[in-house]
């Protein structure tokens, strides 16, 4: 099954499009955090929920 999927055009198309984004993000580890196209600096409730409370801000 694993050897199907791997070999699946629509399975590599996701995985291409997936590094893609990565590089496009410049995503260097994971996880990773991403709201609104902008990194969560360091992983915590407080800094993310200080830059999604930004994000909303900044949008309406």
């Amino acid at each position: 099954k694993i050897r199907n999927d791997m070999n699946d055009p629509e399975i590599v198309k996701l995985i291409q499009q997936d590094l893609a984004d990565a590089k496009t993000l410049n995503v260097r580890k994971t996880p990773g955090f991403f709201v609104n196209g902008k990194p969560l600096p360091s992983f915590g409730y407080k800094q993310l929920q200080e830059l999604v409370e930004f994000e909303i801000k900044k949008k309406y």
